[in-house]
């Protein structure tokens, strides 16, 4: 097949499934149980209403046609949920930039680590540990936690 015969392929089922999913609004309610049955092998539970059921058989339906979420995405989710802060993660090709001293520090973010002044350094406490001389959370010195807003300027003056 050729390239346009396969984009046009690809339209036609996505215009398909979208009129299948459009078409559950309209479905009745022993049509949805039985939507229900084929696709989750047991029949719908009687306290779930008609609204419900649509969305679930929706939700499988677009599982079986598009996939699942990923594992890491999925734990992320259920973290959230139970209320836990997931850990920021800053991408590739970012640039973190810090001030310290009258002078402005830029860090790039690589896959392999973190880029300052040509050199490449496994972790971001490293780096402000050189640039300050003292050990530091490389985190809270770029100002990548919570409860960064706490008097810098003092303790980099020696003040705190």
């Amino acid at each position: 097949m050729s390239a346009t015969s396969d984009r046009v392929a690809t339209v036609k089922g996505a215009v398909a499934f979208a009129a299948e999913l459009a078409a559950l609004s309209t479905a009745s309610f022993d049509e949805l149980r039985a939507h229900f049955r084929r696709l989750y092998r047991r029949a719908a539970p009687r306290c779930l209403s008609r609204d419900l059921i649509a969305r679930l058989v929706a939700h499988r339906l677009q599982e079986l046609r598009l996939g699942k979420l990923d594992p890491e995405l999925s734990r992320h989710l259920r973290r959230l949920e139970q209320g836990r802060v997931a850990r920021r993660r800053i991408k590739t090709g970012s640039v973190l930039v810090r001030e310290y001293e009258g002078m402005t520090h830029e860090v790039g973010i690589l896959p392999e680590g973190f880029l300052w002044n040509g050199e490449t350094h496994s972790s971001l406490s490293l780096i402000a540990k050189r640039i300050t001389g003292t050990s530091w959370n490389g985190p809270r010195f770029f100002g990548l936690r919570q409860g960064q807003i706490q008097r810098l300027g003092d303790s980099e003056r020696g003040t705190a």
